[in-house]
């Protein structure tokens, strides 16, 4: 066989290998043996029918054998080079019919792998925040709980920040209402306008979900109570017609409650699944702790993939950019979608959501490309009892057996070869982090609410 390499690219390559008519007789000669061996032909014992008779009846599935097999070649002898370190197969288009006697030339695109230097890789410097737990983040995940767990009686006084108001309002500009521009976006129908609502007065966590300006505004109301508020729309909202405009929200209040803690007694340890409130604070400790750790470990992967990624610079293939472009665009159209943005949103914005999931899709190839140069240096692979751990711990997130997603994989060879590289980018992920050098410093508070 013969090969020619033409650069398109410095990362994509036209490839043509050339099969001399020698070679594709003797494919050609192999598969007809095979044929004249186990064929059932009328009026021969098997292996006895003459070679004319066997090409009058199975011709057309010798030809096609006879394809696949020079393709199989081409495609061996394009990936066996040793100045050719492929990547993917871009493009491999079908010969026409192929004849004994022949000579075939195909002409396949392929993308390589970049050629660069690794970065000193081991012993890279990072900052673990500390897994330390003090007594006040335990407290304050008491306190979450109880939160979580309390009864609320009705006052008649105003309402003071904590406090649950029932209260309906509507949002307009210039005197007209905004419920109409946001009937295509579920999750933001509390911009528009509330009946006979709940809103938590006052407090941070209840302004992530409702409209800062009211909730701010509860605070000193009693039930009768009517007050108006002006709330400047952000930049950033999901409809972008009401972007950086003022809405008037009118609002008024019906009812006021006071949340009242559960004490820490008996009955409230047995509701947590704790046998006393020293148990309780233990498994609150080991909670944060593992929570504390997984932050920690995350920080330190960022910080060994962002060294990874600025210390060393090379040209992508542009297939491998491509598919991980619309795969960041897939995520960021379905994650929007759950979420209630209508699809016009989507088309406004096509081209700036796009630069941005090429962008992300540039950085995420280039640290598979490092992260597989290290994994075949350090000689880290995805062995079976890795594949059937992934497997089942995926089974149990999306509640499958795992015999069944099992099968799903082996009938998807593209979902199984997602598969084996997250597994080996984790892995090698957790070689560097083993090997990096590691400073502590003082933590953030853990803010997820403990679970018990």
């Amino acid at each position: 066989m013969n090969v020619s390499i033409t650069d398109i690219t410095e990362t994509r390559k036209d490839v043509v290998v050339t099969i001399s008519s020698d070679e594709i007789s003797k494919q050609e000669s192999s598969i007809l043996k095979n044929f004249m061996k186990q064929a059932k032909v009328p009026g021969f014992r098997p292996g006895k029918a003459p070679e004319a008779r066997v090409r009058q009846l199975f011709g057309s599935q010798i030809k096609e054998q006879l394809k696949e097999s020079v393709m199989r070649s081409a495609y061996d002898e394009v990936v066996g080079q040793d100045n050719l370190d492929v990547y993917t197969i871009v493009e491999f288009p079908e010969p026409g019919d192929i004849l004994s006697g022949q000579e075939v030339s195909i002409d396949l695109t392929v993308d390589v792998n970049p050629e660069f230097e690794l970065p000193d890789y081991k012993g890279i410097s990072t900052e673990v925040p500390s897994t330390e737990v003090d007594d006040k983040e335990i407290e304050d995940s008491i306190d979450r709980i109880r939160r979580q767990r309390a009864d609320f009686e009705v006052v008649e006084r105003e309402a003071a920040a904590g406090d649950y108001v029932k209260l309906s309002y509507t949002g307009t500009i210039d005197g007209e209402a905004i419920a109409e521009k946001l009937k295509d976006v579920p999750r933001l129908q509390a911009w528009g306008s509330v009946t006979d609502g709940w809103e938590e007065a006052g407090t941070d966590e209840a302004k992530q979900f409702g409209v800062p300006a009211v909730i701010d505004a509860l605070v000193g109301m009693k039930a009768g109570d009517k007050k108006s508020v002006e709330q400047e729309i952000g930049d950033d909202f999901a409809v972008e017609e009401l972007r950086g405009k003022t809405v008037t929200y009118e609002v008024e209040t019906q009812e006021v409650r006071e949340r009242k803690l559960p004490e820490i007694d008996e009955e409230f340890l047995k509701s947590v699944r704790a046998e006393s409130l020293e148990d309780f604070k233990a498994q609150i400790l080991d909670e944060l702790e593992n929570q504390k750790k997984r932050n920690a470990e995350d920080a330190q992967r960022d910080q060994i993939l962002n060294f990874l990624g600025d210390a060393v610079d090379f040209p992508l293939p542009a297939s491998a950019v491509e598919s991980e472009t619309q795969s960041a665009m897939a995520r960021i159209i379905s994650q929007n979608m759950q979420q209630g943005v209508p699809e016009e949103e989507f088309e406004k914005h096509k081209e700036q959501i796009h630069a941005g999931a090429a962008k992300s899709a540039q950085r995420d190839v280039k640290l598979q490309i490092i992260l597989n140069r290290i994994a075949g240096k350090e000689e880290i692979t995805v062995e079976n009892d890795d594949l059937s751990r992934a497997v089942y711990s995926m089974a149990m997130q999306q509640r499958q057996k795992p015999e069944d997603l099992a099968k799903e994989f082996r009938k998807d060879r593209s979902r199984l070869v997602q598969l084996q590289r997250q597994i080996l980018f984790s892995k090698t992920l957790d070689f560097l982090r083993g090997e990096a050098k590691s400073k502590t410093v003082e933590a953030a508070p853990v803010d997820e609410k403990a679970e018990s």
